[in-house]
Parts: C-alpha cells; sequence; structure tokens
C-alpha cells in the first residue's frame, strides 16, 4: 500500500513539475484574457480579436459545450462544433429540443449549471457528427476507463479495449467543403490526436487567428516521452507564426502573430 502511494506521488510531483516547463514557455505579451465558458469547458482567449464577423470551429464537444455557446453569446459569431461520440451528439440534441421547449438543459450533467441559450443563439451554432484527423478514413475512438466519462480517444490514450468507429476528416477537407477560407478560432480537445491533427494543420495553409489546444497526455501520458512530445509541438507550433499567449492547466492559447501587427 505504501509502495503504490508513493509511486503515485512521483506521477503527482512528476506531473506538476512537467505543467511548470510548459507554463514557462509562455510568451511575455500583454495581451488580456477572458475565460469562456465553464471552469471545465471553458478557456482563455484573447481579447479584440473576435466580432460578429468570426468563424470558429470546436472540435471536440462531449456533454460541455459552454464554450462554443458562449461565443456566440458574446459575439454573435458563426460557431461549428464536430464531435463524433453518441453521447455528444446526443447531448446536442438535448440541448436542441430543450431550448425549443423553453426548457434548461445542464452542461455536463451538473445540478444547477445551465446553458444561457435561445433559439437565436442555436442558429449560430452547426454541430457535425464526425471527427478530425490527418486523413479522410474511419477510425476507431476507443472509451475512457471510467464508463461515466464521455470523451474516446483515436489513439487509445486510456489502453481500452471497447471502441466505435467514425468518419474523420482533415481541417483542408472540412473547410473546403464549407466554403472557408479562413478560421478566427480553432479549439482542438480530441484526447491525444492533437499531434497528428496539429501537423496536417501546419503542413496546410489555414492558420487560425486564434488556437487553443489541450495536450492530453499531461492527464494521461502514454510513456514517460510525454512531455518531449508535447515540448516539440508547442515548438513547431511558433515556429509556423504563432505565440503562446496563456497556459491554464494542460490548456494552451496561441495567438497568430499576424493578428497582433
Amino acid at each position: 500500500m505504501l509502495m503504490k502511494q508513493a509511486r503515485a506521488l512521483y506521477r503527482k510531483l512528476g506531473r506538476r513539475m512537467a505543467q511548470s516547463r510548459l507554463n514557462r514557455l509562455q510568451d511575455t505579451v500583454s495581451v488580456p484574457h477572458v475565460k469562456i465558458g465553464t471552469g471545465y469547458g471553458g478557456w482563455f482567449v484573447p481579447s479584440g480579436l473576435l466580432s460578429k464577423d468570426s468563424l470558429c470551429y470546436g472540435v471536440g464537444a462531449g456533454e460541455d459545450i459552454s464554450f462554443e455557446i458562449e461565443l456566440i453569446n458574446r459575439y454573435g459569431c458563426e460557431v461549428y462544433c464536430f464531435d463524433p461520440t453518441p453521447r455528444a451528439q446526443q447531448h446536442v440534441q438535448l440541448l436542441q429540443m430543450n431550448t425549443d421547449r423553453g426548457l434548461p438543459t445542464p452542461i455536463n450533467n451538473a445540478a444547477g449549471v445551465h446553458y444561457r441559450a435561445d433559439s437565436e443563439c442555436l442558429s449560430h451554432l452547426h454541430f457535425y457528427p464526425f471527427g478530425l484527423w490527418s486523413q479522410d478514413r474511419t477510425m476507431r475512438f476507443y472509451s475512457p476507463k471510467n464508463q461515466g466519462h464521455v470523451s474516446h480517444s483515436i489513439v487509445n490514450l486510456q489502453r481500452t479495449d471497447s471502441y466505435f468507429e467514425a468518419d474523420c476528416r482533415t481541417i483542408k477537407t472540412i473547410t473546403q467543403s464549407f466554403g472557408h477560407a479562413t478560421l478566427s478560432l480553432l479549439k482542438l480537445d480530441v484526447e491525444g490526436a492533437e499531434y497528428e491533427v496539429l501537423t496536417s494543420l501546419l503542413d496546410g495553409t489555414i492558420r487560425p487567428t486564434i488556437l487553443c489546444v489541450e495536450f492530453d497526455e499531461g492527464y494521461q501520458p502514454i510513456d514517460e516521452e510525454y512531455l518531449s512530445r508535447i515540448m516539440n509541438q508547442v515548438e513547431r507550433i511558433r515556429q509556423a507564426g504563432y505565440l503562446l499567449t496563456m497556459v491554464d492547466g494542460w490548456n494552451a492559447t496561441f495567438v497568430h502573430g499576424e493578428s497582433r501587427a
């Protein structure tokens, strides 16, 4: 028992030290940020870069799309949301149904915490049940160990056996199919698939003004090299012209340099 507790404490301290290394990579810039959404599903975004003319993509919905809903409420912009997980689809359908009936919808099944959404708000939300990947193909999404959790992982972060299969598309395919030439914001909460998705994004020509990335290996490392993978990915993003303007746990907000000129 003591040995097990000691190993758990060692892992916890190691992750705190790793997180501090990510914090130290934050660029020194005077960019005010505001957190949009709940404490769990919300993100810090820089002030002054979004408006009603903005186009935002949120990849990874789960049962908390407070970030996407509050982007609409705050800016009146168009938000496209993508998640093939069955429970995520059911959650968005429930929100639409309850809103049509004038009923509140709980966020992440939390008692007393509801979306601020009406029919006008939801007219700006566009949900699609497919995933984001580096190729247009069908992928397996592996379940979490805790069946009460909703997020599934293409890279099988939690090393489980059960999965479902779903259609995935590249960012290039998605933007072209919708006729979107530019993106104001791209949020990636994709359970370990962020490396592959970001590599595909940065190899292309689309450069979202704001890039919000959750590095999920900070919570569920595949192996001891997880921090090197995260640091290398951050450096690749910065080399593409982005500044790391905010770190919140393992959530990182980047702003493209040209957007601040």
